[in-house]
């Protein structure tokens, strides 16, 4: 069980109101993880949805056995793993903790019970991962229109630049 006022502590769900709060709180679970730990890796079948109250949690993909991409460093207040809130998913990335982390955790399967019978609590939820994806893309479609910026040779490759930065 996990207190309302931690759950406010994660941005997608600063605007949920309590009583759907107190409901994810009952299906809530806090975990510490050390530095290094590996929540999961790409392909892994994943099953919990995992929001960072304090630490510092890298998402990653190996280009080749020693390259990988950090594809974000997430701080607290941020979530992960939204693959677990759909039947049968896996992983897409290898999140890892760079720091000591304190996590809420919800499993996935149950959360989708739940939305079944809530449609309320579903809205929410989906509207915050929603949201926190728009963000992200958004931050991703200026970083790559910074280096076009900076690379004039890659901009004349592209046929239409409005392309890359989509109305969500």
């Amino acid at each position: 069980m996990v207190k309302i006022e931690d759950l406010k502590r994660i941005n997608m769900l600063k605007e949920v109101p309590d009583n759907l709060l107190a409901i994810i709180g009952q299906e809530a679970q806090l975990s510490i993880y050390g530095v290094d730990t590996q929540l999961f890796t790409v392909g892994d079948p994943i099953d919990i949805y995992y929001m960072l109250i304090m630490g510092q949690v890298a998402l990653k993909v190996a280009l080749n056995p020693g390259v990988d991409v950090i594809l974000d460093n997430l701080q607290s207040g941020r979530s992960f793993g939204s693959s677990a809130l759909r039947k049968g998913s896996t992983a897409s990335y290898t999140a890892v903790c760079q720091e000591p982390c304190e996590v809420i955790t919800l499993y996935g399967p149950r959360m989708i019970e739940l939305f079944e019978t809530n449609s309320e609590l579903a809205y929410h939820m989906m509207a915050g991962v929603a949201g926190q994806y728009k963000r992200t893309m958004d931050i991703r479609a200026r970083m790559i229109i910074k280096t076009l910026g900076r690379y004039p040779e890659l901009n004349q490759q592209i046929d239409d630049i409005e392309q890359l930065t989509p109305a969500y």
